[in-house]
C-alpha cells in the first residue's frame, strides 16, 4: 500500500449485452474517452506537490478483466479520490465507484466534477450517501484549494462546492471562472499521470476497443466555452453560463497549444483532436496555430472539427500543415433539410453552400468525415428523406468523403431541448437525474430500458428515431 494524496478514478460506460445469434452475454466497455481537464488538474496538483495518479477504469478492465476498483482503492489509500462525470453516460459507473471508495476507503473525501455533475449536484448528493461533495464549474483552482483545505474542513473556503455537512448540504460562497492565463498555466500533455497512458492514446473514439493499429490519437485543449446554442447540445453557451458562469469563449495562447502538441509527437502520438471552434466566422487563430506547427516541423496528423463551413484558404492551410496518413476535417450537417438544420444548429449554411464548400474540399484532395443524425426537432419522414437523398449526392460526387455516419440523438442534460422540451417540440423521458442513473445501470445489467434517447419527438416515436439512423447507415456505412 502507498499513501496518495489524490487519486483520480475515471468511470466508463459499461454495456452488456447479448453476442449476435448467441445465447451469450459480454461486458462491452463503451464512452472510453476522458475529458482532457483530467490531465490538467492532476498535473496542476504535482506541480504544487501533492501525489497523484489517474486510473482509467474502463482502460483497465480491457486490459485486465480481473482489474477492481476496490483492489486499486487499497493499493493507493488516497486521501481525496476525484471522480470525473462530465458526460451523463457515465452517471451509473460514476456513483459506482464512489460507493465502492466509500465501502473500501471510508475515510477517503469523494468529491465529482464535470458538466453532468455540476448541473445535478443538488440531486446526486441527496440520492448518494457515497458522495461528500460536487465541485461545479471549472474545477482546477477549487480542487487545489479542497487539497489544501481538507485537514481543517473548512470547506467554505473552497470555491464552486457544494458540499455535505452532517445531514445538510452546503454552497460555498466563493465562486471561480477560469480565464485565459489560468488555461495557459495548465499542462494538458502529462499523460503519464494515468496508469497505461500508452494505450490509452491508442482508443481513437468514444466506443473504441483496444487492438493492434498505427493510429494514436491526443486530445488538444484548445480553449473553453461556446457561442452558439444548438437545440441538442449540452455544451453550448447557456450551458456553460448555468454551469460555470463563462459569459464568452476562452482561447489559449497559440505558444501554449504548440506546446501541447510538441509534446505528443514526442510522445508518438501521430494525430491530433480538436473540437473548439466557436467563432466559425473568424478562423485567424488556427491559421496562426498552423503556421507555428510548420515553423516547428512538427510531423503530426489531426481530426479537426469545424463547427460551421470555412473558407477555402482554411482547407489549404490544414492540407500544408498536417501530415496525411491520418488527417481529416469533419464537419456535422446534421440534416440534408435546410429547414430542420436552420431550426436546429446555431451556425445555419445552406445546401448550396455546403457543396461549394465540398468543391474547395475536393479541389485540395482534403479526407472529409460527415456526420447526422435523427431525432432533430421538426424533423419528420420527409425531411430524413431529404437527407438520404442529400447523401446519395455526395457519395456519387465528392470521393473525398471517406466516411457518413448517422447517430440518432441522446438527450443531454443542460441542452436546449432539456431545458425547454415543449418548445422543442419533443417529450422527455429521463428528466431527472435519476432517470440517467437508472437507464445506465440497467444498460451495465443488460436490462431492457422503456428508453434509450430520453426523449420522442412529436412527429417521430423513440424507435423510429433509431430506426431512421439504422437506414442511414446501412446505406451509407
Amino acid at each position: 500500500m502507498s499513501k496518495l494524496d489524490c487519486l483520480f478514478l475515471h468511470p466508463s460506460t459499461t454495456m452488456r449485452v447479448r453476442q449476435r445469434g448467441s445465447p451469450q452475454v459480454e461486458d462491452r466497455i463503451r464512452n472510453v474517452i476522458m475529458p482532457m481537464g483530467t490531465i490538467a488538474i492532476a498535473d496542476l496538483l504535482e506541480r504544487e506537490g501533492y501525489s497523484v495518479k489517474i486510473i482509467h477504469t474502463g482502460l483497465e478492465r480491457m486490459l485486465d478483466h480481473s482489474f477492481s476498483v476496490d483492489k486499486i482503492l487499497e493499493k493507493y489509500d488516497a486521501t481525496v479520490v476525484g471522480i470525473d462525470l462530465h458526460w451523463y453516460a457515465h452517471g451509473y459507473d460514476a456513483i459506482q465507484i464512489a460507493d465502492i471508495s466509500r465501502e473500501t476507503t471510508p475515510n477517503a473525501f469523494v468529491v465529482l466534477g464535470g458538466f453532468t455533475a455540476s448541473f445535478f449536484a443538488e440531486e446526486i448528493l441527496e440520492h448518494s450517501n457515497s458522495v461528500d461533495a460536487v465541485i461545479r464549474g471549472d474545477a482546477e483552482i477549487p480542487i487545489l484549494e479542497l487539497m489544501r483545505q481538507i485537514s481543517t474542513h473548512k470547506l467554505e473556503n473552497v470555491p464552486n462546492l457544494l458540499y455535505r455537512d452532517g445531514k445538510s448540504i452546503k454552497q460555498s460562497k466563493n465562486r471561480y471562472i477560469a480565464s485565459t492565463q489560468d488555461l495557459n498555466d495548465l499542462c494538458y500533455s502529462n499523460l503519464p499521470l494515468m496508469e497505461n497512458w500508452h494505450n490509452y492514446i491508442k482508443l481513437t473514439s468514444e466506443n473504441d476497443a483496444l487492438q493492434p493499429k498505427l493510429k494514436t490519437q491526443g486530445w488538444v485543449c484548445i480553449g473553453r466555452g461556446c457561442t452558439a446554442n444548438c437545440s441538442y447540445c449540452g455544451g453550448g453557451s447557456n450551458a456553460y453560463k448555468i454551469i460555470s458562469g463563462r459569459e464568452s469563449p476562452i482561447f489559449r495562447s497559440t505558444e501554449k497549444v504548440l506546446e501541447t502538441i510538441s509534446r505528443f509527437e514526442e510522445m508518438k502520438i501521430s494525430c491530433l483532436y480538436i473540437d473548439f471552434d466557436p467563432y466559425p466566422s473568424n478562423r485567424n487563430y488556427y491559421l496562426e496555430l498552423f503556421d507555428k506547427i510548420r515553423r516547428e516541423k512538427i510531423d503530426i496528423g489531426a481530426q479537426f472539427l469545424l463547427w460551421s463551413l470555412s473558407d477555402s484558404s482554411l482547407l489549404k492551410e490544414f492540407k500544408k500543415t498536417f501530415n496525411p496518413l491520418f488527417s481529416t476535417i469533419t464537419l456535422s450537417p446534421e440534416s440534408g433539410s435546410e429547414k430542420i438544420r436552420k431550426i436546429n444548429r446555431s451556425f445555419f449554411y445552406d445546401n448550396a453552400q455546403f457543396f461549394h464548400w465540398l468543391d474547395h474540399a475536393k479541389e485540395e484532395t482534403v479526407p472529409i468525415e460527415l456526420y447526422f443524425t435523427s431525432g432533430l426537432s421538426e424533423e419528420t419522414y420527409e425531411d430524413f428523406k431529404q437527407t438520404l437523398m442529400f447523401c446519395y449526392k455526395i457519395k456519387e460526387k465528392y470521393p473525398m468523403v471517406i466516411n457518413m455516419v448517422c447517430n440518432p440523438i441522446v438527450l443531454e442534460p443542460v441542452s436546449p431541448r432539456f431545458l425547454h422540451p415543449s418548445q422543442w417540440g419533443i417529450t422527455l423521458t429521463m428528466p431527472t437525474w435519476r432517470d440517467f442513473y437508472v437507464t445506465y445501470k440497467k444498460f451495465a445489467f443488460g436490462v431492457s430500458v422503456l428508453s434509450r434517447l430520453g426523449y420522442q419527438t412529436k412527429d417521430l416515436p423513440e424507435g423510429e428515431i433509431i430506426e431512421l439512423s439504422k437506414i442511414f447507415n446501412e446505406n451509407f456505412g
